[in-house]
């Protein structure tokens, strides 16, 4: 399906910065399948030829479709996430993260104008749901105050907002320029027609128990299995030992022994969370905060830095504590285990003494999974009980998923089955060695776990879940 079916409707969309640096309107792409089933029977491939040099907002429609999305997102995989709400019958509107009104200094002056023609395209493509990664679909009106999807509304157009969290959702956000405190924040997170996915069941409950959001749902992540290689090379095959792709963020050397309370408070929750990980973090924040009587900010109702800091400061202090134990650490003790055998893709591990191979691998992902007869999965510090994008992704490319152990990882992936555990080094370099002295007797994991993606973990089978959720919210 080539791209001579688009039209460009004469409303505004969203802006761009021309040569000289203005503002101006751009338009709205529309693909218009020539057959009833076409766009839902639209490869991948198809589907990101279309997309391919139309930074702007692109409208796929499928007819007979009664629900329409617009996903406004920016990071690598909103393509595959738009992919199949098409492929799950719905009407696509692909759209720029909606939070740039807030971050480009040319935007922001004509944020009204700008506001007012987000909102009239939402009337013309019906949109039903706004979905966003983190709260880049989350736009707030400096003036007024006002949500955007509560505007469309009181023009008559219900429209739910869905944050489907990827980041750790207590810090700051863009809209914070509008003037939002984390008090204010917080309440429009709980906002009656919003709905928070959140992929880590122990970050769902924390947020709970913590600022009370009652609009949760959970909602693991996955993968798009068309993106990835589809060949399996048997493990003895493959040329490369064992790699890891992940960046390394920063350094956390000082929470190894530092004597501040908050810290030794994060270094305890730590080590507990990884001596029992089936244990709910929130409890053990819980206990430890109690036990060492720290007192936690809540959030505050001025929008002043200080506040937004102070709102923050214990997540990103425990984030960096297990970052640096559940990541740093073990990507040393492999490297050093292997002696340089370890295929490292990511920024940042000269901080580390450690020399990554390159910093990004973009589409060559799959290939090194399924070159590397190990392929690690070690945690960012916002995981907390469930588990990220990677070992769904070395799933799909018949990479052998070799995993810290994980609260959800049962229920996910069968450990020895489909997956091989490890809970600290010992156990990380004791899994190594077994895969060494005899790959091929762990290539039936590896292709389980494929099997078990195609099965279970699609961006298909989240929408799936997401839908049923949404149609239960709706009055009977």
């Amino acid at each position: 399906m080539g791209t001579s079916g688009f039209r460009t409707l004469p409303i505004c969309f969203f802006c761009r910065r021309t040569t000289a640096g203005e503002v101006e309107a751009e338009g709205l792409s529309v693909s218009p399948p020539p057959g009833d089933d076409a766009a839902m029977s639209m490869t991948w491939p198809e589907f990101l030829a279309q997309r391919t040099g139309n930074p702007g907002a692109q409208l796929f429609r499928v007819p007979g479709a009664t629900r329409t999305i617009m996903v406004c997102s920016h990071i690598w995989w909103t393509e595959q996430i738009g992919f199949a709400f098409l492929q799950s019958g719905f009407n696509v509107l692909m759209h720029p993260p909606l939070y740039t009104l807030y971050t480009d200094p040319n935007a922001f002056p004509k944020f009204d104008e700008l506001w007012q023609g987000i909102l009239a395209n939402i009337h013309a493509v019906k949109v039903d749901y706004l979905l966003g990664g983190n709260t880049s679909a989350m736009l707030v009106h400096p003036g007024t105050g006002e949500l955007l999807h509560h505007a469309a509304h009181a023009q008559g157009r219900p429209v739910t907002l869905i944050n489907w969290w990827w980041d750790e959702p207590r810090t700051r956000p863009p809209l914070a320029r509008a003037g939002i405190s984390p008090a204010a924040f917080v309440r429009l997170l709980n906002d009656a027609a919003t709905v928070n996915a959140i992929w880590d069941i122990d970050v769902l409950e924390e947020l709970a128990a913590q600022l009370g959001l009652t609009n949760l749902v959970h909602l693991p992540l996955a993968t798009l299995p068309e993106f990835w290689p589809h060949g399996f090379v048997p493990l003895e095959q493959r040329p490369l030992v064992a790699c890891f792709l992940g960046h390394c963020h920063f350094t956390a050397d000082w929470i190894e022994n530092d004597a501040d309370p908050l810290h030794a408070w994060a270094r305890q929750i730590v080590a507990r969370k990884i001596a029992a990980p089936s244990t709910p973090m929130q409890q053990l924040i819980a206990e430890e905060t109690a036990t060492r009587q720290i007192t936690l900010p809540q959030p505050a109702d001025d929008p002043g830095d200080a506040a937004w800091t102070s709102f923050a400061r214990p997540m990103e202090v425990l984030n960096a504590a297990y970052m640096h134990t559940t990541r740093n650490q073990l990507v040393k003790a492999a490297a050093a285990h292997l002696g340089g055998k370890l295929a490292l893709i990511g920024k940042g591990w000269d901080k580390l003494g450690l020399r990554a191979n390159m910093e990004h691998a973009g589409d060559k992902s799959g290939i090194i999974y399924g070159q590397s007869q190990i392929s690690l999965n070690l945690f960012g510090g916002c995981v907390h009980g469930g588990l990220p994008l990677r070992p769904y992704d070395i799933g799909a490319s018949g990479g052998l998923i070799v995993t810290h152990d994980q609260r959800e990882l049962p229920d996910l992936f069968e450990p020895g089955k489909e997956c091989l555990v490890f809970s600290n080094r010992d156990e990380l370099i004791a899994q190594i060695d077994r895969i060494r002295a005899q790959p091929d007797a762990f290539n039936p994991v590896a292709q389980a776990g494929r099997q078990r993606v195609l099965a279970q973990h699609t961006w298909g089978h989240r929408i799936a879940r997401l839908s049923a959720f949404l149609q239960s919210r709706q009055p009977s």
